[in-house]
This record gives structure tokens, C-alpha cells and sequence, in this order.
């Protein structure tokens, strides 16, 4: 009641403030997020500088949602202009994505429907039945409210009008600073079937059921010597980490794969299913048993500075490298001189970090290279379109596809573009870079190409703001790596292909983007690209307080190469095919 006191205090303020925005203090507790039928993917922080957050739980085939879809409708349209956010949420077990998606088109929905078949969202707010809204504090997420919309539904019966509206006196409740009525008993809907009450659950152990997920997802980070703040070096670690292990599940922080899972596959993924998530949440929330058997974590070894793919045919020692103890760093950039006697081809690169816990990522240019563009008409741009190697977040080495290279001539010269972060002490680094050739010419050079927009503003205090850029391309090629690419107001990113035909398929689609977690998307299967295609990249920017990235929402952004400037790029390498 206190928390409630407060929060309320703070909206009768906020009625006389200015407009300029101001930051949202917000505990990021309970922060669930979750993809929606579309494909958006929404962190309910990003909400917390609403009035309040109202979930209406959604099922598909229920006669009480659909009858009382124009009821909830209304409300959406008066309260959204006070500025309450909705959102739709599905919690069925025998529901998903494209058949919530079709259910939306059909009855035409008029806001996102969050899917949350794994039920994690489900066991957390305990719903039980549909056709309930739940009304959430911006900033906590705790329960204000729960209940039906109104009365005019009942099971097998309806009126043609309600003479209570539930939900709308909840919130003018709320705009007014009073505490709404809570009528969860009075809601009529649907029974949602909770996996919690039908499989055995508390039977999960740590050796048998846990460990094995934690080995193949979370260890390429989370290992002795690895970039993770902390390793899954055994049980007890585990088990005193567990509750910041739940927080990043249901925030979907972790693990650091931000792909959307029903858009593309890629050979080099680690996302975590839902249904593995759910199992570590409910074997933290049923008491992290241990099980019979043998504990896998403590045989997993510490990353040394070993070459992972074999000894190098060159290697080359960068420069050494001081780091402050805190604060983000710009860009460092590097040069080096390889292959000193022939021209060579180029079969791979594996980045060795001399400190694991700053360097973040390393992108290496071949800047001498493909001063022309073979598939569009326009002049290469140096430092994004000759991009031949990316490590980072715990994967150091870039091999291109078999009876692939990358042509190098005689003492071409690389170079680094290295990222790095702060560990709360002065740190140094001293990285090597190790270049494994072929030894003999590969049956097709591995281009690479960098669709970039460079003429764009994103306003102070943008939120949602859409860029785009295409690229035309004039020959048949094969695509087999992408990289979206954006800085600190990145929220989501695509990248496309626009087919002659005039068809569209998206290859990627990132919608939770991370500017600490930009990945190389490895095709499972490489995209053949008919000449007279165009691929379109698309970002969307956050400028905002709800950006918890954005060092500084009220600068207007402009295209730049520091991180605290923005880019739209879409990274991505190919060979032809004509």
C-alpha cells in the first residue's frame, strides 16, 4: 500500500509537468518481456512511463474474448489517449504465434497480443481464466488491479449492455489517485490449462535436467576465463546465482541470442527455447534439487589462450591496450601488415583476446580490397563494405564456407575496430589475431557488402523512430552471413530480401537488439538472391529515458561513427552464383 501511495503521489504530480521528458526511476524488477504474434518483442520497462500497464488475457476460440472484444476495444481507445498502455496476452498452452496471429487479423485486434505459451508469464501473475485484465504498476509490475471489463458477459448469456464498467473505473481509480476495486471473482472467461498443474514439475533435478541446458546455452560465456562476470563452474554456484538467473530469463536479458526464433535458422544459435527456460525457472522456483549423478559443469575447462581451430599459419600480436576502471569507451582502431611474400587466400581468422573480460567485440577490415563492388553500382565504401571477420560474445573465430576465401594480396593491410568495456578496474590487453590460408585458390571468393543509410536525424526524445536503406543488386549470389548493425538507440532490426517478383522474405529479424550483443547470423542454409533483388534493411531507434542504453536522449542523432552517434547497417557476405 505504501509502494501504491507513492506511485499514485507521483501521477498527481506529474499531471501539472511540463512535457519535456524526464528520466522514470523504475526498479526493473518483474520486468517480463515477451515476444508478440507479430514478431515485436516488448520488456514491459520500456512502458514505465505510462499510467499504468493493462494486460486483457487472451485465448483463442474463447466466445467470452471475441464477444467481448468491442468492450475492451472502447476502453483502449479512451484510456490510451490518458496514457494507460494495452497489450493482449495469450497464456494457452494449445496456442502460438501464427495461430494467435490469424485470430488478430480475423477479429481484428487493436493491440499486441504477447505470447506466452511457455507460461512463464502465467505462473508469475497466477492466471487462471481469460477474458481477466490485470492492471501493472509501470515501474514494479505489482498488481493493481484484476478483474473483467464489465459485467455484460456471462457464460452462455449476455446483455446488450454493461451496467458496471470494472476495468475503466480502475483506471479513472488510478488517474484519480485512489486505489481501484479489485473484482478478480467476478471475471468470466475461459480456464486456462496451466502446465505447472499437469506435469511434474518439482520432480526437475540440477544434474539430470538443469546442467545439460546450462552446458550447450549458457558456458560458451559463463566458463572460467570467459566474458560472463561469473562461471557455471558447479552445483553451488549455480544455486547462489539462481535468482538472478530467473530475473534474466523472464526478461529475456539472457541468454544473449536476439534473434526472433520463428524468423530464419542459423547454424551458430544458442537461444533457449522456451520450454528449457521454463524448466530452469521452475526447477529455481521448486527448490533447486540436485539429483543422482555426476555434476557436468565442473568437467567443462577454462578458455586458455590456446588456438581453437589449430595453429595459425600467421599470427600477429596487436598493440597493447590500457583500459580506465569504468566509463564507455570509444572505438579503438588498430593497423596491421600481413602476408608478407604472396598474394594468399584467406580461409579464416581466429581472434585471441588477451583479456576476455574487456574486449567485447573486434571487427576486422580488409580496406584494400574490392574497391568496386561486383553486384552493385556503386563505389565501395572502406571501412563497412570489406568487413572479413567478427568475434565476439564468447565466438573469437570467422571460417567462411567450404570452397570459400577471402583474397588477400601481398602485404595487404587489416584493420581493427575493437569495442571494449569496463570491469570496475584499470585493465590492459594484448590480443593476437591468427589467419589460417588455403593452400590453393577456393572455387569462389567470400565478398562482403554493407547496405548503409548515412543521411538520417533521429530527434531528441524520438521513440519508435523508423530508418530504412536498400540495396539493389545486380547479379545472382548466394548469402550466407549477416550482421545488423546499429548503436546505443537501437531497438529492433531487420534485413530483408525483395524478390523481382515483388515478394518479400525477411532473413532476419532482431527485435530485441542489444548494441552489447551484435551477433554474425550464419545461415543454416544459404539464401540464393536472383539478380534484379533488393535487400532492404529497417531499424527502429529509441531516443528515450525508456532506452536504459541512451547516454543522452535530448541530442538530436545523425549518422557517426562513435557508438553515441548511430548508423543503419546491414553487414552481410556472399558469393556469386551467375
Amino acid at each position: 500500500m505504501q509502494n501504491f501511495a507513492l506511485y499514485i503521489t507521483s501521477i498527481l504530480v506529474c499531471l501539472g509537468c511540463s512535457s519535456k521528458p524526464t528520466p522514470v526511476s523504475d526498479s526493473r524488477v518483474n520486468d517480463y518481456a515477451l515476444f508478440d504474434a507479430s514478431g515485436g518483442f516488448h520488456r514491459l520497462s520500456y512502458y514505465n512511463d505510462s499510467k499504468a500497464i493493462v494486460l486483457w488475457v487472451q485465448g483463442n476460440d474463447c466466445p467470452i474474448v471475441r464477444n467481448s472484444l468491442s468492450d475492451f476495444h472502447k476502453v483502449v481507445a479512451e484510456y490510451s489517449e490518458k496514457g494507460f498502455t494495452f497489450f493482449m496476452l495469450n497464456s494457452n498452452l494449445q496456442d502460438h504465434r501464427e495461430g494467435i496471429k490469424r485470430e488478430a487479423e480475423t477479429f481484428q485486434f487493436k493491440v499486441p497480443v504477447l505470447d506466452d505459451s511457455a507460461q512463464l508469464l502465467a505462473d508469475a501473475l497466477d492466471i487462471k481464466i481469460t477474458a481477466e485484465a490485470i492492471v501493472l504498476h509501470p515501474t514494479t509490475r505489482e498488481i493493481l488491479y484484476r478483474g473483467p471489463i464489465n459485467n455484460r458477459l456471462d457464460y452462455e448469456t449476455q446483455k446488450n449492455k454493461a451496467t458496471d464498467s470494472y476495468l475503466a473505473d480502475a483506471l479513472g481509480a488510478i488517474l484519480k489517485g485512489k486505489q481501484p476495486l479489485q473484482k478478480q471473482k467476478m471475471t468470466r472467461g475461459c480456464t486456462v490449462t496451466r502446465q505447472s498443474k499437469i506435469t511434474r514439475e518439482e520432480d526437475l533435478t540440477y544434474t539430470r535436467d538443469i546442467a545439460p541446458i546450462l552446458e550447450q546455452k549458457c558456458t560458451k560465456c559463463h566458463v572460467d576465463g570467459g566474458i560472463a562476470p561469473w562461471a557455471m563452474t558447479d552445483y553451488e554456484t549455480v544455486k547462489g546465482w539462481s535468482s538472478m538467473m530467473k530475473q534474466v530469463l523472464l526478461s529475456k536479458r539472457m541468454p544473449p541470442w536476439k534473434a526472433d526464433p520463428y524468423i530464419g535458422e542459423f547454424s551458430n544459435s544458442f537461444a533457449i527455447e522456451d520450454s528449457n527456460a521454463r524448466k530452469i525457472v521452475r526447477w529455481i522456483d521448486n527448490g533447486l534439487a540436485h539429483g543422482a549423478g555426476e555434476d557436468i559443469l565442473t568437467a567443462i575447462p577454462p578458455i586458455t589462450k590456446s588456438w581453437k581451430n589449430g595453429e595459425p599459419d600467421e599470427i600477429k600480436v596487436l598493440k597493447p591496450e590500457t583500459l580506465p576502471a569504468t566509463g564507455v569507451i570509444s572505438y579503438r582502431y588498430q593497423k596491421v601488415t600481413i602476408n608478407p611474400n604472396e598474394d594468399r587466400w584467406l580461409r579464416g581468422i581466429e581472434i585471441q583476446p588477451g583479456n576476455n573480460k574487456v574486449v567485447h567485440h573486434i571487427v576486422v577490415t580488409n580496406t584494400e580490397r574490392n574497391q568496386k563492388s561486383p553486384i552493385t553500382q556503386r563505389e565501395q565504401r572502406k571501412w563497412t563494405d570489406n568487413f572479413i571477420a567478427l568475434g565476439g560474445g564468447g565466438v573469437q573465430a570467422t571460417f567462411y564456407p567450404e570452397g570459400t576465401g577471402v583474397f588477400v594480396p601481398k602485404n595487404t593491410e587489416l584493420t581493427l575496430q575493437i569495442h571494449y568495456t569496463t570491469t570496475g578496474k584499470v585493465e590492459t590487453d594484448l590480443t593476437k589475431i591468427g589467419l589460417y590460408y588455403h593452400e590453393s585458390p577456393p572455387e569462389k571468393e567470400f565478398y562482403s557488402l554493407a547496405p548503409s543509410n548515412t543521411e538520417f536525424v533521429i530527434p531528441a526524445y524520438g521513440k519508435n523512430v523508423h530508418l530504412s536503406v536498400e540495396e539493389p543488386i545486380s547479379r545472382d549470389i548466394k548469402i550466407h552471413y549477416i550482421v545488423p548493425h546499429m548503436h546505443y538507440r537501437g531497438k529492433s532490426i531487420t534485413f530483408s530480401v525483395l524478390y523481382p517478383d515483388g515478394s518479400k522474405e525477411m532473413l532476419v529479424s532482431v527485435p530485441d537488439f542489444n548494441f552489447n550483443w551484435q551477433r554474425m547470423y550464419r545461415l543454416k542454409d544459404p539464401k540464393f538472391v536472383p539478380k534484379g533483388s533488393t535487400i532492404l534493411v529497417e531499424g527502429i531507434y529509441n531516443n528515450t529515458y525508456q532506452n536504459p542504453f541512451n547516454p543522452d536522449p535530448s541530442k538530436e542523432l545523425g549518422f557517426g561513427i562513435q557508438s553515441t552517434d548511430e548508423m543503419l547497417i546491414g553487414f552481410f557476405n556472399y558469393t556469386l552464383e551467375d
